[in-house]
């Protein structure tokens, strides 16, 4: 029983691994709005919507020494065209965002 539950364990943390900091991507985007989600259980989230509609969030990632979302969210400016690298999924049952990692202005 204590091997299945470590498997169990082993494998919710590979699987939350992969959706945080999996499916890397290099995108184009402009951005049309941004704010801030906020949740009185939870921490809040920076929140980036692009013209094409798709939302991003931008948080701190502890395994990839990512310490900076406050800086990334406040580098955005509406209206403004950026190359972004991203991570993650988009899981809308899970409230899932890919999270914007880099920012480079265009």
């Amino acid at each position: 029983i204590g091997a299945i539950v470590i498997g169990i364990i082993v494998g919710i943390f590979i699987w939350n691994y992969k959706i945080t900091y999996g499916n890397v991507q290099t995108l184009e985007i402009t951005v049309k709005d941004k704010y801030i989600k906020r949740s009185g259980s939870e921490k809040d989230k920076y929140l980036v919507v692009d013209t094409d509609g798709n939302t991003y969030e931008i948080t701190d990632l502890t395994f990839k020494g990512k310490w900076n979302s406050t800086d990334l969210y406040n580098q955005l400016d509406i209206g403004q065209t950026y190359k972004i690298e991203t991570s993650g999924i988009r899981n809308g049952f899970l409230s899932l965002y890919p999270n914007i990692n880099k920012v480079e202005e265009k």
